[in-house]
């Protein structure tokens, strides 16, 4: 029977269908958990751990077009969550309280919910910036919806970050957190407002912190910058590639399918050299039109420079050219998940050993649990 599935295979499949949610559950879930953004069809679930039921697995979902095709249902049974398959109970899940900083207020009057969110126990995640300068040149990445992403404000100040980041961290329910931005026309790419933040957060708390973010051309700021990140906190860092087929990056990333792959390693080398072993990841999106050679290839060649490729499943967001596709297969991403933790174990590489962001909360994919529970 589904319900005997291991947990990598539970998390893959949920993440992989998408999951229905009767319109009576979702003002219950976005007014008592943390589901701030769940009419956007963004929301996260958990799975009990099977080695400690006080553990809490992550699985952040997209709802986007294909999950009103999903077979999985959620179902409220007295007070537990319960996803279904047809009429056949699939598993249980938990949902992460509602933190209490999302009912204050920065100093300027954004609800802190628009500014940051809870995407895993004790992992916070902001995009600092959502107006992509592609976005303004009619050249977005097709499966990219950042626009859209959450129910955000689209641009937000350090200090409103800052904040919430604070707020939460004395409320307990920040550990760590995630900084990224949209691709803007400065010289650092954005980069340079995500340290901005850091820095406002590493004077009031000690956070790890990682930062995401595209390989700047001048790579004499690079290293600039990169200092000034160590020195404000951050511990980690995603710079990344999205597509390793060359075949079609450039058809699916029509600005930044045209930056060299030798421009990502070489800024990899310099975050490594900055923040060490099992701290630099790219992250490669699966289901936009590439193969898995492509990707595994991509996977060992990224190993062998030192760097941790973070699989995620494309789930077709509202916004992005791509929002009428299907998500890849399940059975397709363990076989790559599966793979790829074969190929970082060959490096001497560990996705459990990180220190912040996505890597360490592990909502956005099921390889942390097919490397721990195997498929």
């Amino acid at each position: 029977m589904s319900t005997t599935d291991k947990i990598s295979r539970k998390k893959a499949k949920i993440q992989s269908k998408g999951i229905q949610i009767p319109q009576d559950l979702i003002a219950e879930l976005a007014a008592q958990f943390n589901a701030p953004s769940i009419k956007t069809g963004r929301f996260v679930l958990c799975l009990e751990s099977p080695e400690n039921p006080d553990e809490l697995i992550p699985i952040f979902i997209i709802n986007g077009k294909h999950s009103s095709k999903s077979p999985l249902h959620l179902v409220k049974n007295n007070s537990k969550y319960e996803v279904w398959e047809g009429d056949e109970k699939y598993t249980e899940v938990k949902l992460i309280p509602r933190p209490k900083f999302y009912d204050h207020f920065t100093s300027d009057g954004v609800p802190m919910f628009n500014v940051g969110v809870i995407v895993a126990p004790g992992h916070m995640r902001s995009v600092v910036n959502q107006n992509c300068f592609y976005y303004e040149i009619g050249k977005p990445c097709k499966f990219c919806a950042v626009r859209y992403w959450w129910n955000s404000k689209i641009q937000k100040t350090p200090t409103q970050i800052y904040e919430v980041t604070i707020d939460g961290f004395k409320e307990k329910v920040i550990k760590h957190i995630s900084l990224t931005t949209a691709t803007l026309n400065t010289k650092g790419k954005g980069l340079e407002d995500l340290l901005e933040t850091a820095k406002l957060i590493h004077h009031k708390a000690n956070i790890p912190i990682m930062i995401e973010f595209e390989p700047p051309a001048d790579y004499a700021i690079l290293d600039s910058l990169l200092q000034e990140a160590k020195k404000t906190g951050v511990t980690t860092a995603f710079c990344n590639i999205e597509c390793f087929d060359n075949h079609i990056r450039e058809e699916i990333m029509p600005a930044k399918g045209k930056l060299q792959i030798a421009a990502y390693i070489k800024t990899w080398e310099k975050c490594l050299d900055m923040f060490g072993k099992n701290e630099v990841y790219t992250v490669v999106v699966v289901g936009i039109g590439e193969d898995n050679n492509s990707i595994l290839q991509g996977i060992e060649m990224a190993a062998s420079n030192g760097v941790i490729t973070f699989l995620v499943p494309h789930s077709p967001a509202i916004g992005a050219v791509f929002e009428n596709m299907d998500p890849p297969d399940c059975e397709r991403m363990l076989y790559l998940y599966e793979n790829a933790v074969n190929i970082y174990r060959k490096y001497g590489l560990d996705l459990w050993a990180t220190k912040a962001g996505c890597a360490r909360g592990g909502a956005f994919s099921a390889i942390k649990e097919v490397d721990k529970f195997g498929i």
